[in-house]
């Protein structure tokens, strides 16, 4: 019995040590795991983001931004919850709705997209940049904001005249008067169907020549036609066209053409055309009528020096025009610069129950 009970004594003792053993390892693996900044945890989030480098200015056209550079040259700088920060290069955002995925994104903590928004307002254009991080609900968001002086592409359209009348010899004028003095409601309604829309110059404009101005200056024409008009939008005395393409740089003209009556009509750009300069159409009364493409708007100033450019080769009925670029370092991806915790290497081998209980544990955590 003394035997059998030493012997018992003995396995007691083992197995005591081998549970304070075990038991001192778990809690040495559970505070290395908890130590480790990297992990993903449900409090990892942004807290601050704010525009950190960007260029002073942006051409744009027809609002849209021109310089193929600008976002390559904007960057944000984002801090987490954990004390990481990324310097996060913003080349591409505005290529999709879908943005850009921020730094370690197959993190929960770190999950979401960086997107973009803006608007113009005087001579300046506003942004504003989203991170909508996590469970991409709307209280999930983080925002940033900054402003940059707007600047006209050199290549924008910026305003147009005819310089040659349309074709056709109108024998009937849409209307006589002013439409103005005809007042709303029924009245308007039962003159616009006393409109007859084969004495329309509005939608008869073959064989007309526009010349279209630069906002450097240059210019260049073309004359529109059925072959090469896109109807947008047309009743008797208004008719809205479209001309694509109308240079290299991938330019469309848009217009408005408006009867105003007694065989005269106007022509604007991206307007209605009231605001145009007002032409003489030809008619069997006066079938050769002066034009004086005089536009009530000024010529547009040529870019300031700070606008880099270049004169084109390609053939116009004027002359050539001109091109810029702005060059830029694009930094793609994103660069860290926090710390971050190395996990410790674990050389003891423990039991065999001790190794699965970790390994579950660590499957746990992700």
């Amino acid at each position: 019995m003394r035997k059998h009970s030493k012997f018992i004594t003995i396995l007691l003792s083992a197995l005591l040590a081998v549970c304070l053993v075990q038991t001192v390892f778990v809690q040495a693996f559970a505070t290395e795991n908890s130590a480790t900044p990297d992990e993903p945890t449900e409090d990892l989030y942004p807290v601050s983001m704010e525009v950190v480098k960007a260029p002073e200015s942006v051409t744009v056209n027809k609002g849209q931004i021109t310089d193929s550079t600008f976002w390559s040259n904007v960057v944000l700088h984002i801090v987490y919850s954990n004390g990481e920060e990324y310097d996060v290069n913003c080349d591409g955002i505005d290529d999709s709705l879908g943005g850009i995925v921020p730094p370690i994104a197959e993190i929960n903590g770190y999950a979401g997209r960086i997107t973009v928004h803006y608007y113009f307002k005087d001579d300046t254009v506003n942004f504003t940049v989203d991170y909508l991080y996590a469970s991409y609900e709307d209280d999930n968001t983080i925002s940033a904001e900054y402003s940059v002086k707007q600047v006209s592409d050199p290549r924008s359209i910026t305003r147009i005249e005819v310089t040659k009348l349309p074709d056709m010899v109108f024998t009937k004028p849409l209307f006589t008067g002013s439409r103005d003095d005809i007042s709303t409601g029924e009245e308007w309604n039962e003159w616009m169907k006393s409109l007859d829309v084969n004495n329309s110059i509005s939608n008869h404009i073959d064989g007309m020549e526009i010349t279209y101005y630069y906002a450097n200056g240059e210019k260049r024409s073309v004359v529109v036609n059925s072959s090469n008009l896109r109807i947008i939008a047309t009743v008797p005395w208004y008719a809205l066209y479209g001309v694509e393409n109308v240079d290299e740089y991938g330019n469309n003209l848009y217009f408005a053409v408006t009867d105003e009556g007694d065989y005269k009509f106007s022509i604007f750009l991206n307007s209605d055309g009231r605001d145009g300069t007002v032409y003489t159409a030809k008619s069997v009364d006066n079938p050769n009528p002066s034009i004086k493409p005089v536009s009530t708007i000024d010529t547009p100033e040529k870019p300031s020096d700070n606008i880099s450019s270049a004169t084109s080769d390609v053939a116009t009925n004027d002359n050539a025009n001109n091109n810029n670029s702005t060059n830029g370092t694009a930094n793609n991806g994103v660069v860290a610069t926090g710390n971050f915790a190395t996990p410790a290497i674990i050389t003891v081998v423990m039991l065999s129950a001790v190794a699965v209980m970790f390994v579950f544990k660590r499957k746990r955590m992700f």
